[in-house]
């Protein structure tokens, strides 16, 4: 344990030194960037020279927004929303 913390001192420590300055400007939130980011996802395809994404996307989506191997999203489970300290209210339907 005390290794771990002297290892994250110091890069955190070292992180602070060399972009303190950055890290001040994200506390108040990140610079807009337009949705502008060429992505691991193309990089791969590119160098891969495939046609299509879709064969290097790691985590797949279907077109409800699930992804069907862990089926995911998923209700969460309501001893762990009390750990959190999480409280789900349901909307009254009109």
């Amino acid at each position: 344990k005390q290794e771990s913390e002297l290892f994250l001192r110091i890069i955190l420590g070292d992180a602070e030194e060399k972009f303190g300055f950055l890290l001040e400007a994200f506390k108040y939130g990140v610079p807009p960037h337009g949705g502008l980011a060429f992505g691991l996802d193309r990089l791969v395809t590119l160098l891969l020279g495939l046609e299509d994404i879709r064969e290097v996307i790691a985590f797949p989506k279907v077109q409800n927004a699930s992804e069907l191997m862990s089926k995911c999203p998923a209700a969460a489970d309501p001893a762990s929303l009390e750990e959190l300290g999480i409280a789900v209210v349901e909307n009254e339907k009109e």
